[in-house]
């Protein structure tokens, strides 16, 4: 699924709108024929499940979630992890701060 991610968001990426559901489509046949009950594989699925990062999976080629975990393995404790990540808006400052962090 994680491959089929990836996959849909390159062609989205090049503009490539009708590959990407006509790909999905040929994808979500091929996981319904190995007893997977998928009605619809789309955006929406992604997002759903897994895209929000608190699970490696189909959340694709997205860095926040590696980088948030990251950042959180470098810190000393939660409570520093929390108090620098609270004001964290955009991935440039999310990776700014974790620069900052390197060793």
């Amino acid at each position: 699924m994680r491959d089929t991610r990836i996959q849909v968001d390159e062609l989205l990426a090049q503009g490539k709108i009708e590959e990407a559901e006509t790909y999905m489509e040929e994808r979500r046949q091929e996981f319904v024929a190995q007893g997977y009950a998928i009605r619809k594989l789309n955006q929406a699925y992604f997002a759903f499940h897994g895209a929000y990062a608190d699970r490696p999976g189909a959340a694709g080629a997205d860095p926040i979630g590696p980088t948030v975990q990251e950042l959180r393995e470098r810190s000393p404790d939660l409570h520093t992890f929390v108090a620098q990540i609270a004001h964290v808006t955009t991935l440039a400052e999310l990776e700014s701060l974790l620069e900052e962090q390197t060793p």
